[in-house]
């Protein structure tokens, strides 16, 4: 018996077995058309959104609601009436607009999804619509010419740069409304729900108030937004770095600097944005942090929404300019997404309407890092395969997406398209580290372990000539984790009979400042492709009718290296330029602060932005409108004529495609026009002494 088990005991061990490996799965169903990121929020039940209440590791609620912007028409009306005790349109929203934010119960999600392919996904955040207060009534005086909104992240409402010029202790803020949070149950606080049913709200009367109150002394303002629940302005404070809403909205609207500064991102002359009333809007932090792939789109149509409103109640006949440095990498990049039609459809319906967005920030990534791009395109001829890699980060917690669009390549004119055959082009297979089957448009596969849902890929033609596929995936790291870092290699091929146009574009995952690596997912090889190629346009702002504006130094008027920039291929677009930097070696320009007195440095296009809409707000305070609203940049940029304003026809005459070239714009700096009025002096513009920082 011994000499029987020492005979076993010394026999080599056997080979280890294999973990069982994700596998690609063939769904049953076609896939349905409409938003992917939806589908994937149905198809992980959720795990990706974070809870509403009670520990992480709940499920998500089941009574929660989900919001999302829809297209008006028959299947929506029939569904209202249908499912009306499910469904809430945010009554803020206009009754002539073809695209509305919707809320709709978890329960009826798939309904909608299935009769409204055209809704989109967004946020996701707590609820309670009984509680909303009534739309604000109707007392506005026709002499104001001009409000001014900003759809931002937080904002330092306190701050003394807000108030009325020569009045002290006065508060020019109409509305100061936080998405992000529910206002506290208990009676005597200052916030109130917002009309939506969601955010929190302070009115006038309120921001009045807590304005004498805080008298603008720093001590007193900080210990206000501690009592308001507002930890992120106190952080900011401290560590005596920007408020990102702040120092735009005050690039935008404050009162004039204080002191001369070159760097100065705000005119140092009293002029009428220093007059206009405000509208803050602050969403919710998720924009700009982890991503599930949604991104806040109905927060920022129904900031518009309630931009509007505002404006309507306080001053009907004023021109309403929205200025958004907020964005996204990845969409359509076509103004073909829910919110870029919404905003271009708000737009004709309000013809007093200017909105202003910051281009981006992605210009330089490939200069920065050659083997970390967000964006690829080029042409695919017929028969041809290209392949992407695509790199996960090792530590990344969160859902990953790789988005690809398609269209044919224009064709010389007089030539028919095959409308039926270029639609179904395009296939594409994952080839490492799972290897796919191919995949055809309409077809979806899934990639499993056992019954975990990991990855999904679809393709879906969306028109004769255009189509889309997206590739999902489950995060690396954390409870839902479960798939490898590093390459992941996907392969395209034309099987039709003309060249498409293919652009893939990474949704982002902006790095945590608690994280010590970067988890944002890269492209780091494109053959076939062009890494870069798809241009870095933000993805909220390719719409037909928002002006776009790329950031230049002050000094010698070149590009700034992050300011995005147009794809060779894109002829629908035109780029602004205006000053967000003092310098190529003196990054961003200085305004308020979180504290009255301080100030902060800060660049970017979210800085070009304001600099231009204030430009533009100026010239509409004196009066006069475009003629279309597809010609706001002509008429902005040309001057009034004191005695004969210029026609429609003039406009045309002076502005043709033709000789419509950077060289006919000047970049716009933060100086008021030379007959405007010096800066308020005396108690009003007192400050202390200032604290600047660098930040980007």
């Amino acid at each position: 018996m011994k000499a029987q088990a020492k005979s076993l005991s010394a026999q080599p061990p056997g080979p280890v077995p294999r973990p069982a490996a994700p596998a690609w799965q063939a769904r049953s169903r076609h896939s349905l058309p409409g938003d992917p990121y939806l589908d994937w929020a149905l198809a992980t039940q959720w795990q990706g959104f974070p809870t509403l209440s009670g520990p992480a590791s709940q499920a998500y609620p089941a009574d929660a609601w989900v919001p999302l912007i829809a297209p008006r028409g028959p299947a929506l009306q029939a569904l209202l009436r249908r499912d009306k005790a499910l469904l809430r349109i945010n009554p803020m929203c206009p009754p002539d607009v073809a695209w509305l934010t919707l809320w709709v119960h978890r329960s009826a999600v798939e309904r909608l999804r299935q009769s409204v392919p055209g809704c989109e996904l967004s946020q996701v955040l707590p609820v309670r619509f009984e509680a909303a207060r009534p739309l604000s009534p109707k007392r506005g005086r026709p002499s104001i010419p001009l409000v001014l909104g900003s759809i931002d992240r937080g904002g330092a409402f306190l701050n003394q740069v807000f108030q009325a010029p020569g009045r002290q202790g006065t508060c020019r803020l109409l509305s100061y409304w936080d998405q992000e949070s529910l206002p506290p149950l208990e009676p005597g606080s200052a916030w109130q729900l917002a009309p939506a049913g969601y955010g929190r709200e302070l009115s006038a009367s309120a921001l009045q108030a807590l304005h004498q109150r805080s008298q603008h002394r720093p001590d007193a303002e900080a210990a206000i937004y501690q009592e308001l629940g507002l930890p992120e302005l106190l952080r900011a404070a401290a560590c005596n770095q920007p408020d990102h809403a702040t120092h735009v909205l005050d690039t935008l609207a404050g009162l004039p600097a204080s002191r001369r500064n070159p760097a100065n991102a705000k005119p140092e002359q009293l002029d009428a944005a220093a007059h206009a009333p405000l509208v803050m809007v602050s969403v919710p932090g998720s924009l700009e942090g982890q991503t599930t792939g949604a991104a806040c789109v109905a927060q920022i149509l129904d900031g518009l929404h309630h931009i509007l409103h505002q404006a309507q109640a306080h001053a009907p006949e004023a021109a309403v300019v929205v200025n958004i440095s907020l964005g996204a990498l990845g969409g359509p990049h076509d103004g073909s997404s829910a919110l870029e039609q919404a905003i271009d459809d708000l737009m004709r319906k309000r013809p007093r309407l200017l909105v202003v967005f910051a281009a981006g920030n992605s210009g330089g990534d490939l200069l920065l890092d050659p083997t970390c791009g967000t964006n690829a395109a080029g042409s695919l001829a017929a028969g041809q395969s290209a392949q992407l890699t695509w790199r996960l980060q090792p530590g990344d917690p969160t859902d990953s997406f790789l988005e690809l669009w398609w269209k044919a390549s224009t064709r010389p004119v007089g030539t028919r398209a095959q409308p039926s055959k270029t639609a179904q082009a395009l296939q594409l297979r994952v080839v490492a580290p799972f290897r796919s089957a191919w995949l055809q448009p309409g077809q979806q596969l899934d990639l499993t372990l056992g019954r975990r849902l990991l990855g999904r890929l679809h393709l879906q033609a969306l028109d004769a000539e255009r189509g889309r596929a997206q590739l999902s995936l489950a995060p690396v790291r954390g409870e839902r984790g479960g798939l490898p870092a590093g390459r992941w290699l996907l392969e395209l091929r034309n099987a039709g009979q003309h060249a498409l146009q293919i652009e893939a574009r990474i949704q982002g995952d902006l790095p945590r400042w608690t994280d010590p690596a970067p988890v944002q997912s890269v492209l780091v090889e494109a053959q076939g492709l062009q890494l870069g190629g798809a241009g870095s346009l933000n993805g909220l702002a390719t719409g037909q009718l928002p002006l776009l504006v790329g950031a230049a130094h002050a000094d010698d008027e070149r590009d700034s290296l992050y300011s995005a920039r147009l794809s060779p291929t894109d002829r629908r677009h035109r780029l602004v330029r205006a000053v967000a930097d003092e310098g190529p070696l003196a990054y961003g320009l200085i305004a308020a602060g979180v504290l009255s007195g301080s100030q902060a440095r800060m660049g970017g296009t979210s800085v070009a932005a304001p600099v231009a809409a204030r430009h533009w707000a100026n010239r509409l305070a004196r009066g006069g409108q475009a003629p279309r609203p597809e010609d706001w940049l002509e008429f902005l940029s040309k001057q009034p004529q004191a005695r004969k304003p210029p026609t429609a026809q003039r406009i045309k005459a002076n502005f043709t495609k033709a000789n419509f070239t950077k060289a006919s714009f000047p970049v716009l700096r933060p100086q008021a026009p030379a007959t405007a009025k010096r800066a308020l002096a005396g108690k009003s513009q007192q400050s202390a002494p200032s604290r600047v920082r660098t930040h980007r």
